[in-house]
């Protein structure tokens, strides 16, 4: 293994707690139906995968676009002005390990790239991470496999040299059809009170959803990777 590849919102910072919560505000607003398997399918894609997702979600004649415009502008709205994301349990202790043995570091989100700096700033992260790859760079985001692969591709690593950390389904998707083994330490969010609402979910989500593709290896959290990557 020559390439560690980081996912960012829900497994290096924690994001989703505020996420829900800005899905629970803007919800009520709009009068969508809303409960935590909804951030479980939506959490990992790019914004355009976010949109048609939400579309799929609850009818593509519901003002879903509005409903997202609104959401984003509210999350920007806390994150600037609260400017913290915290740092997940283990993620300095990692970093340090990875690049004190010599392992290749990426950080593939899909997030725009104004947002990734944003938070490395905030958060005081390492300058550590050979490559970045943005959501807003790429046509297909998660589940599709091309940010892992234009990760790869970047460092001229083949993907059956990498390891993808991950916390939604989305990404270990992509990084299944990538051909690259994959950590999941997920991102448990389900204490979290659903919402009611005018407009309905059009499909029924389980917790988690059916598992199609499944990690490689699951751990609770980033210390407990570091250790699993010790003894390889």
């Amino acid at each position: 293994m020559k390439l560690v590849i980081f996912d960012m919102d829900g497994l290096m910072f924690d994001t989703g707690r505020l996420a829900y919560r800005v899905y629970t505000k803007t919800a009520k607003e709009f009068d969508f139906e809303l409960n935590p398997n909804v951030y479980y399918h939506l959490t990992g894609r790019n914004e355009a995968g976010f949109r048609a997702a939400l579309k799929d979600l609850y009818g593509h004649e519901q003002p879903t676009d509005t409903w997202r415009d609104f959401m984003t502008k509210t999350k920007k709205e806390i994150i600037y002005s609260e400017r913290r994301v915290f740092k997940k349990k283990g993620l300095l202790e990692l970093l340090a390990y990875l690049k004190a043995n010599d392992y290749l570091i990426a950080l593939a989100s899909g997030s725009k790239r104004e947002i990734i700096s944003f938070y490395l700033e905030i958060e005081e992260i390492p300058d550590v991470f050979d490559v970045i790859v943005a959501g807003d760079e790429i046509t297909k985001g998660k589940p599709h496999p091309d940010i892992f692969l234009k990760a790869c591709e970047k460092l001229n690593i083949a993907p059956s040299d990498a390891l993808v950390l991950e916390d939604s389904l989305a990404g270990i998707e992509a990084a299944s059809r990538a051909g690259i083994p994959s950590v999941l330490v997920e991102d448990d969010i389900t204490d979290l009170e659903p919402v009611s609402g005018k407009y309905l979910l059009q499909q029924n989500l389980p917790i988690n959803e059916e598992r199609l593709y499944k990690p490689t290896y699951q751990f609770d959290d980033l210390l407990e990777v570091k250790e699993f990557l010790k003894k390889k």
